[in-house]
């Protein structure tokens, strides 16, 4: 898509509870764990896990509702709310269904799932709903990722997060808003990065939980995900500026996927992107994975960083394998 004729109104995100540090974790689970050297890599300081009685709706919800009094809108205004998430309330009905109740919505509701990715695909969705003659529709990447790790994994456990953002999009002049958006899928991948259990391949069962294969699985080395991710992201975020006739000297705010702080230096390096253009979460956050490009964005925003006329490039990639880059123009007013 070019020239979306699409903008954001507001902007929103919730993180849930007190942050847990590197040092929390070393002293609560019973791994291997250098907390000095998990920062060092990953970019991680600290993170947010939801309570028990916490849902990914709930998270959803708390953005979504930010974004909408940011906005000056009502809830019962929306005409639809789209939610990217993996880590849906349940497995047969859309959380987003629970979120437009929490918010006191009528519009009908939708979840997208795509991994790391499903932001990207809901704001798809989203823009081109508002495209289509919608006026306001609410975007919101949340995930419980904490929920899906393998017990004392120490690879993902200290990096995946609970966390949400959200943004309310509406119609502008073609010149300005997003600019256009790119989406990626290669489903050779699917069972390199995956929760192998829990689904209609593999219900759950006593043996499913024996094996601990309701957690996420890694069949391929850290270091071959991470240059596949940053190749991934730098490859869509050149496409989607090329199809624009960016240059990619031009952007002024650079916002990826907050997967680790390896993979976003790389990514901007592959792109030439000046890293005090980079927008960083990941030492608070963590890895909430459809939550940290719009927690980013948001961040970006409550930093006064969204200045008029700015050029906004965001870009992610994720397990399946899927990916999307889209290009944001700040409006004037």
């Amino acid at each position: 898509m070019r020239n979306c004729g699409v903008k954001i109104i507001g902007y929103g995100a919730f993180l849930p509870g007190e942050p847990v540090t590197n040092d929390d974790l070393k002293k609560k689970y019973d791994f291997e764990f250098d907390p000095v050297k998990h920062e060092a890599v990953t970019g991680i300081r600290s993170r947010h896990y939801g309570d028990k009685d916490m849902a990914t709706s709930h998270i959803a919800a708390a953005a979504g509702k930010q974004a909408l009094e940011r906005a000056g809108i009502k809830a019962s205004q929306l005409d639809r709310i789209i939610l990217g998430t993996q880590t849906a309330d349940y497995i047969n009905t859309a959380a987003s269904c629970t979120v437009q109740q929490i918010l006191g919505a009528t519009c009908p509701v939708a979840d997208t799932t795509a991994s790391c990715s499903s932001f990207m695909y809901a704001l798809d969705f989203g823009i081109r709903c508002v495209m289509t003659g919608m006026e306001y529709v609410l975007v919101i990447g949340a995930d419980m990722k904490s929920r899906s790790v393998r017990r004392n994994d120490p690879i993902f456990q200290p990096i995946f997060s609970d966390g949400g953002g959200a943004v309310l999009l509406t119609k502008c002049a073609v010149n300005e808003g997003f600019l256009g958006i790119e989406l990626w899928a290669d489903g050779s991948g699917i069972e390199l990065l995956h929760v192998p259990a829990g689904g209609s391949k593999l219900p759950a069962s006593h043996e499913t939980i024996d094996q601990d294969l309701h957690g996420t699985v890694m069949k391929m080395s850290g270091k071959e995900l991470a240059e596949s991710a940053a190749g991934k992201m730098a490859e869509l975020a050149l496409q989607v500026c090329t199809m624009n006739q960016i240059e990619v000297k031009d952007i002024d705010v650079f916002i990826p996927h907050q997967a680790n702080l390896y993979i976003m230096k790389k990514t901007a390096h592959d792109l030439n992107i000046p890293l005090e253009k980079m927008v960083v979460s990941i030492h608070e956050v963590g890895n909430c994975v459809a939550g940290t490009i719009p927690i980013t964005f948001n961040y970006a925003y409550e930093q006064n960083k969204l200045k008029p006329g700015a050029l906004v490039l965001l870009t992610a990639a994720g397990a399946g394998y899927t990916g999307g880059a889209a290009l944001y123009k700040v409006p004037a007013a």
